[in-house]
């Protein structure tokens, strides 16, 4: 019923703006006749007049939200065009059906006034109210795309997604995009992105977002989600609701985040999906299996984790493997910005970097944890560079201080998505040493900046490096065999510049025509 609501609810709104002004016609017709005892055909002349204001502000902005003030003189003048084309039906149909066929004059103008609310709704709809934006909008298929990130947030699927609806309308698609943000909507942004402040209560928040999320729905011809739980929930509930279909881009499970970080488990992610945790773990797992599960396509961004969406039960049928793309961002490197970043460690300096969150999963203490054996086969001039935020940053720095090597861990926090390219560039050596990646953006960027790689040996890292190819992987938090792979890297510049050779070369599979391609498969495979 509700589904059955909404698809008509501009004709609903329609006859809801129609009711006001034949009510305000209705009233005043009565008031002018019985009350002031004037003529009935004049009573109704001087009623219709006063009504058409009513009806064309109450249908102009709210029935068929026509924003333009530019065209409202010009409108109100067809549409008074229009209602007086009606003023003379109406008033020749009264005078028939009273004076004719003796229908009482009030049930009289409600006959008349339906048949005229029919031809008067196809006129507004499709000759005066958003007649340019519905031309342009005709035939087009309706995305919303709903994310909690999104620039200028920091970290690679913002970025992605900042190119994805260019692409989408370059392909003929109208697209309307909602995030959480720290920042309010700009004037050119109006329209078209819809920014929730992350600032407030969290219940408020989430609210605004859900409520303002299913109006747009309204208007959408289908959800593309990017997160599998507080926004990946609201696009299961609209589905419920009004039955609009969605995507979800599954790139990481929060839940199996959530146990890491509360100590509840140490399980890898495939052992995570098949063991039993605590009644908080197991309702997060349970929304998100309800999320996905009732997905109409799960966008899966490595091999590995179409593997683990099929753990957790969603249909190998609607499960579609679409990698990750950088091709979108731009190579103008600051080559002052990296001479200032080298300049600080001195012409000698060997500069490792790594960046991400600071959890306890990302593996910077296995880093930290070799320095002293990297000290010993390549001298004082290396120093660790490590960017990012997050809970683990005072145990890190605690760790460096009791090694010793704290003078040469160097905590850069948060740095600009803009900037991070010239500081991966600016390095000799990047390492990402994690216990979990969905698939690495800064394992695609670093390699488009041209710095060599060393990364933990896990099922989503080996579908971007290949060992001793493009790269070099390492057993997990293993600080022996980080720091054996560091000195080598270091050591043999030969090998190091075939790594980056071999890695811009790995990234043509990684290709945003090919990413924006299978997306509009997936998306017309639902629609």
């Amino acid at each position: 019923m509700i589904a059955l609501l909404l698809k008509y609810k501009q004709i609903i709104k329609y006859l809801i703006a129609g009711g006001t002004a034949t009510l305000t016609d209705l009233c005043l017709l009565y008031f002018f006749t019985d009350i002031l005892d004037i003529w009935y055909l004049l009573s109704a002349v001087l009623a219709f007049s006063i009504a058409f204001f009513v009806s064309f502000f109450l249908q102009k902005f709210w029935t068929f939200r026509d924003p333009d003030k530019e065209a409202m003189y010009k409108q109100m003048v067809v549409y008074f065009g229009v209602c007086l084309t009606n003023l003379v039906i109406n008033t020749v149909l009264m005078y028939v059906f009273v004076d004719f066929f003796k229908i009482w004059y009030m049930l009289a103008q409600v006959i008349i006034s339906g048949l005229i609310a029919c031809e008067s709704y196809l006129i507004y709809k499709f000759f005066i109210f958003n007649k340019n934006i519905k031309s342009e909008e005709a035939g087009k298929i309706k995305i919303l795309i709903a994310t909690g990130i999104y620039p200028p947030d920091f970290r690679g699927p913002a970025t992605m997604l900042e190119a994805l609806p260019k692409s989408l309308e370059k392909n003929g698609f109208s697209v309307k995009l909602i995030t959480y943000s720290d920042i309010k909507t700009t004037p050119e942004e109006r329209g078209r992105i819809f920014r929730i402040l992350r600032q407030g209560p969290g219940a408020t928040r989430h609210l605004k977002y859900f409520l303002t999320m299913l109006k747009l729905s309204l208007e959408a011809d289908f959800i593309y989600c990017t997160d599998t739980y507080s926004v990946g929930y609201f696009c299961y509930l609209i589905k419920k609701m009004i039955g609009k279909k969605y995507i979800v881009r599954f790139a990481g499970d929060s839940a199996w985040e959530t146990a890491l970080r509360l100590g509840v488990t140490a399980d890898y992610l495939i052992d995570f999906q098949k063991k039993t945790y605590t009644r908080p773990i197991e309702k997060l797992k349970a929304r998100r299996a309800k999320i996905m599960v009732k997905a109409d396509k799960v966008i899966a961004v490595s091999k590995f984790l179409a593997r683990v969406a099929a753990l957790i039960g969603v249909k190998e049928d609607r499960i579609k493997l679409i990698y990750n793309s950088i091709d979108f961002i731009n190579e103008n490197y600051d080559e002052d910005k990296i001479r200032r970043v080298r300049g600080q460690f001195g012409p000698e300096a060997k500069i490792i970097i790594s960046a991400g969150q600071l959890n306890p999963w990302k593996g910077f203490d296995g880093i930290i944890r070799g320095l002293s054996k990297i000290e010993k086969e390549m001298g004082d001039n290396v120093h660790f560079l490590i960017l990012g935020e997050g809970q683990e940053m005072e145990n890190l720095k605690k760790l460096a201080h009791d090694l010793g090597v704290e003078a040469k861990v160097h905590f850069l926090g948060k740095i600009d998505h803009g900037e991070i390219m010239n500081y991966f560039r600016a390095g000799d050596l990047f390492i990402l040493n994690s216990h979990y990646e969905g698939q690495s953006h800064t394992l695609l960027e670093v390699m488009k900046a041209g710095t060599p790689i060393i990364a933990s040996n896990i099922e989503a890292n080996q579908e971007v490096i290949e060992d001793n190819k493009n790269g070099i992987l390492v057993k997990y938090n293993s600080a022996e065999e980080i720091s054996s792979a560091v000195v080598r890297i270091l050591n043999d510049k030969t090998l190091a510049d075939n790594f980056v050779s071999q890695g811009r070369e790995k990234l043509k599979i990684f290709n945003w025509d090919n990413t924006v391609k299978l997306t509009l498969e997936a998306i017309r495979e639902i629609i």
